[in-house]
């Protein structure tokens, strides 16, 4: 039966998973939608000294400090810009939450 189901998976048939689908660059990535707790606008953060320059920085979200990842400037060469499309994905890890930055996010699918 395992045989079957990994036929199906690599034959494109739906898995029922659901992901959330966003662009970093002129890449398009997916993340499992269960672990998306919310998706925001970029706004400023508090920036953290001797940190990569992906890491831009925390932000306070209710009480939680939540750490923010550009995965524009960890995955892409030069400059990024924010705009209006730009937006914080905050997910759910497990016992960690944390911020990823993108350019657009556009829907889920399965």
């Amino acid at each position: 039966m395992t045989g079957m189901s990994n036929v199906s998976k690599l034959a494109g048939e739906p898995s029922g998973q659901e992901f959330l689908v966003f662009y970093t660059g002129n890449e398009e990535y997916g993340i499992d939608i269960l672990k998306v707790q919310e998706i925001r606008g970029y706004d400023q953060v508090t920036r953290i000294a001797n940190t990569p320059a992906f890491i831009k920085g925390v932000t306070n979200l209710r009480g939680v400090i939540v750490p923010i990842v550009d995965l524009r400037v960890k995955f892409c060469e030069g400059d990024v810009e924010y705009d209006d499309n730009t937006v914080v994905i905050v997910l759910n890890l497990g016992q960690r939450v944390v911020g990823i930055v993108v350019d657009v996010c556009l829907t889920y699918c399965r």
